[in-house]
């Protein structure tokens, strides 16, 4: 920048779910919020995302939304099958003793107390997790479109039909857990051309000046590919980057 290169994205990050511990520690959340059995709401109990897209995509809503935090809300089922990343580890489904005791999850016997619990409209909760429920039978997310898309099924689960991404919220006992706004790196960077060289604020290469990776501006805008967006771009920016230097290296000599 001192040099006059130009900068993009420096407002945007790469956002993810974050769940947050009494006592200290984050850590992200992915695959929780996509699998069958879970949904996503903010204090009205309100879904407001498809709750299986791409980690930024969500982060994303969830600060247009300002749902801060937003609520993960489970059913016995979800705990029971599958696993739950913590600062304490990989939960294994039913285990949970410690981070219950400790506040980071919350349960009840029922949507409403639950919703009780965790501040949340439960009228709003509970009109939402009937209408979800009416879609997981169905296999049709007519809200958000959950399960739709191949990065959806990725984080499904395939033995739930007729969508893997969606099973209805109806065993007892019901969880929470609170999820943050987080991120992992930013967006924000120097702005590059199509062979890796740094641009000024005219749109002028400088010079002998070449970037790559999350140095510079991500090459997918405020968008997100898929898992790699970053290791792949990287990858191809620094090699095309290396073809210009050696092209402008063989160019001197031959002068």
């Amino acid at each position: 920048m001192a040099v006059g290169a130009a900068t993009a994205l420096m407002d945007d990050a790469w956002w993810v779910a974050a769940l947050q511990y009494p006592g200290g520690g984050v850590t992200s959340c992915l695959w929780e919020r996509s699998l069958p059995g879970a949904i996503v709401v903010d204090e009205g109990g309100q879904r407001f995302v498809n709750e299986s897209i791409p980690y930024t995509d969500f982060g994303h809503a969830q600060l247009e939304h300002n749902a801060v935090p937003a609520w993960l809300i489970m059913d016995a089922r979800h705990r029971q099958r599958y696993i739950f990343r913590t600062i304490y580890g990989i939960l294994p489904p039913r285990v949970t003793p410690r981070p219950l005791k400790n506040g980071f999850f919350l349960q009840a016997p029922c949507i409403r107390q639950l919703a009780e619990k965790a501040g949340i409209d439960a009228d709003g909760l509970a009109a939402t997790v009937q209408r979800f429920n009416g879609f997981a039978a169905s296999g049709v997310d007519a809200d958000f479109g959950r399960g739709k898309s191949a990065y959806d099924n990725f984080y499904g689960d395939p033995r739930v039909k007729p969508n893997p991404n969606l099973a209805p919220l109806e065993n007892a006992p019901f969880w929470a857990a609170r999820l943050w706004p987080g991120d992992i790196g930013t967006k924000g960077g120097l702005l590059t051309d199509e062979h890796g060289r740094v641009l000024d604020d005219n749109g002028d290469a400088i010079t002998g000046l070449y970037a790559a990776g999350n140095t510079t501006a991500s090459v997918m805008g405020r968008t997100y590919a898929g898992p790699g967006a970053t290791i792949g771009p990287a990858m191809t920016f620094a090699y095309l980057a290396a073809r210009q230097t050696n092209a402008r290296r063989t160019s001197h000599a031959v002068v």
